[in-house]
């Protein structure tokens, strides 16, 4: 067994990593994480940075094993978590399309509200994903949003490649509603002062989980898999978890 395979063996079986804690060199545990989604997962000063970023961290941290997070776009993100060097990739959606080539915990990495998006000076108010049926809606590319609005064909998907894109396209009258989270929704407004003002939530989707899209190809994946899902608990349970959202919610606001 090499080190990277016993440290993460010890790691997820709750033992003490000694042997590999005896090297003078830990062994490294490499997620892809997305570079574009923060105050959830993107760069600051180079590295990755997020509420996800910590999230993980606490969950796989340990003695004699250091957690390396690659910040990068979405879909290069996804590309290399098909790889056996990376352990997983997110921020990421979960979906028919993907289960096949992912591992998934039982477990999301993130749950939050996905809001639909108008322009300020429309009248429409308490719309829902019936309501967009018809309707051009800006979205982000290979992002998801849930499987209902995913697999609705009736919604015509008006592709971005990034967020701010998607509501610069909504303040050009070019489409008429964005659906996004409202978490970087209000991070990316406080960011681009030219949005502020013509844009406001005008309904809501269904609550939208996230999650991490492991390697099949990694030697260990069903061991972090199940790692994830007992530390996901535990960070529930003892309120670690709260208080890291609670720790980011007042990052973000500043």
């Amino acid at each position: 067994m090499n080190r990277l395979r016993m440290a993460v063996w010890m790691l997820l079986a709750g033992a003490p990593a000694l042997a590999v804690a005896k090297s003078s060199t830990p062994v490294e545990l490499l997620f892809a994480a997305e570079d574009d989604w923060y105050p959830y997962s993107g760069v600051r000063d180079g590295q990755a940075a997020g509420l996800t970023i910590d999230i993980m961290r606490a969950i796989y941290q340990q003695k004699g094993v250091v957690v390396r997070f690659q910040p990068l776009s979405y879909s290069r993100c996804m590309e290399v978590a098909r790889t056996a060097r990376y352990a997983g990739c997110f921020t990421t959606s979960r979906n028919d399309f993907y289960e096949p080539y992912y591992r998934y915990a039982q477990l999301p990495l993130l749950e939050g509200q996905i809001s639909i998006y108008s322009r300020s000076n429309r009248p429409e108010r308490d719309l829902d994903m019936k309501s967009l049926e018809g309707q051009e809606v800006g979205v982000v590319l290979s992002y998801g949003y849930g499987k209902e609005f995913d697999a609705n064909a009736a919604i015509r998907k008006e592709y971005s490649t990034r967020e701010v894109n998607a509501f610069r396209k909504l303040k050009a009258g070019r489409i008429p509603y964005v659906v996004a989270w409202e978490g970087t929704v209000n991070h990316m407004l406080r960011q681009n002062p030219d949005l502020r003002g013509w844009v406001r939530p005008v309904g809501k989707l269904a609550p939208g989980p996230v999650y991490v899209s492991f390697s099949r190809a990694h030697p260990d994946v069903e061991r972090l898999v199940s790692r994830f899902d007992e530390g996901m608990a535990q960070l529930r349970k003892s309120g670690q978890l709260r208080q890291l959202e609670s720790r980011w919610q007042t990052k973000s606001d500043n």
